[in-house]
C-alpha cells in the first residue's frame, strides 16, 4: 500500500533517475531535480539518454532544472547527487520549500572533502530541523532500473526510518531499518575505497586470492574506524556495509573498481574524470578516510595506500609490494 505524500529526487544522474523510476511504480508522482537542462528534456521526453540510456521513465515522474521548485512542499525529498556536490546544492534550495514534518533521505556514498563530513550531517547543518535518513546498501542503478530484487537499510531515528521503508518497499525492493546512521553511511562511504583497489588488482592481473584477501581485510579497517567512531558493530557486518563492500568489490558495474582498473593501466586521475561522466566517490574517501584513521589512530594500510596512489605519490604495483611486506601480526587483535 503506497505511502501518501509528495516524493522529489534531487539528483539526474543514474541512480537518481532510476530511484525515481522505482518510486513511479510504488504508485508516487515524482518530481526529480537535474542540473542539466538536456537531462531535464530527455527525462520529460521519456529517457535520460545520457546516464541512464536504453530505460523508458513512467510519466508519473516529472523533471526540473528549479530545485525549489522540485522539492517544494515534498514529504519525501530523496538526495542522489555526490557527496562532494550536497553542501553547494542544498545552497540553491529556498528554505520556504521545506515543511517542518520533511524527511530527507540520503543517498550517497562518501565522506565530504576536507571536512570529513558523513553526507548525512552535510544535510544536517543546512537544515538542523529536518530529519534525516541514510538508505543504502548494494544497489547498482541499471539493475534497480530492470526491477531486479534490491535490498537496502533505511537508517536513523527509528519511526522515520520506518516511514522510509515503508515508501521505498515494493516489489523488486526490500529494504530493512536500523538506527545506526553512523555505521550504514560508513560502510556506504569506505566501500568506494576498497572498490577502487579491487580495480587496481583488476588492472595489474593479480587474481582473485589477492581480491579476496583484499575485500576481507579492507572490511577489517572499515570495522576498526566504525567501531572507533561509535557505530555498531552488527552494521558493518550488514547490507550497507559488506553487502556494499562485496558487491563493488567484484563487478565491472562498479565506478569506483572501473575508475582503479583505469588508474592500475596507468590513467591519471585528473585526466580520467575529465573523460568519464560519472563520479567515482572513492578518488575523495580516501583522503577523507585517511585523515579520519589519522584522527582516531587506526591503522588502516589498504587506505593509505588507496590515498597514496591517487595523490601520485606511489604506483599500484609498489602500492602492493609494501603492504605485502608489512611486518607480521596477529590477525585479530
Amino acid at each position: 500500500m503506497p505511502v501518501r505524500g509528495k516524493f522529489a529526487v534531487i539528483g539526474g544522474g543514474a541512480w537518481g533517475t532510476a530511484f525515481a523510476r522505482h518510486l513511479a511504480f510504488n504508485g508516487y508522482e515524482v518530481q526529480i531535480w537535474a542540473r542539466e537542462e538536456q537531462t531535464v528534456k530527455d527525462i520529460n521526453l521519456g529517457e535520460n539518454r545520457v546516464f541512464l540510456p536504453g530505460i523508458s521513465i513512467p510519466q508519473s515522474v516529472r523533471a526540473s532544472s528549479n530545485i525549489t521548485s522540485a522539492v517544494d512542499g515534498c514529504d519525501f525529498i530523496f538526495l542522489a547527487v555526490p557527496t562532494q556536490n550536497i553542501a553547494e546544492t542544498l545552497v540553491l534550495i529556498d528554505d520556504k520549500a521545506i515543511k517542518k514534518d520533511t524527511i530527507f533521505v540520503n543517498m550517497a556514498k562518501g565522506i565530504e572533502r576536507g571536512t570529513c563530513r558523513l553526507p548525512s550531517q552535510i544535510i544536517s547543518a543546512r537544515f538542523p530541523q529536518t530529519p534525516v535518513v541514510a538508505l543504502s546498501g548494494p544497489s547498482f542503478a541499471m539493475e534497480v532500473a530492470h526491477g531486479k530484487p534490491t535490498v537496502l537499510v533505511s537508517a536513523g531515528e527509528m519511526g522515520i526510518a520506518e516511514e522510509v521503508q515503508n515508501a521505498v518497499t515494493g516489489p523488486s525492493m526490500r529494504v530493512y531499518r536500523s538506527e545506526d546512521i553512523l555505521g550504514v553511511e560508513l560502510g556506504g562511504a569506505l566501500k568506494n575505497v576498497f572498490a577502487l583497489a579491487a580495480g587496481m588488482i583488476a588492472g595489474l592481473q593479480l587474481g582473485e586470492n589477492t581480491r579476496s584477501a583484499m575485500i576481507v581485510r579492507g572490511l577489517a579497517e572499515v570495522r576498526k574506524l566504525a567501531l572507533a567512531m561509535g557505530a555498531d558493530n552488527n552494521t558493518i557486518f550488514g547490507i550497507s556495509g559488506l553487502g556494499d563492500l562485496v558487491l563493488t568489490c567484484t563487478s565491472e558495474q562498479s565506478r569506483n573498481y572501473r575508475m582503479g582498473k583505469m588508474l592500475a593501466e596507468g590513467g591519471n586521475p585528473t585526466e580520467i574524470l575529465h573523460e568519464v561522466k560519472w563520479v567515482a566517490e572513492g578518488l575523495y574517501t580516501a583522503s577523507s578516510s585517511a585523515l579520519l584513521a589519522k584522527k582516531y589512530k587506526i591503522e588502516m594500510p589498504i587506505t593509505f595506500m588507496v590515498d597514496r596512489v591517487i595523490s601520485g605519490e606511489i604506483s599500484p604495483r609498489k602500492a602492493v609490494t609494501e603492504l605485502m611486506n608489512r611486518p607480521l601480526k596477529v590477525e585479530f587483535q
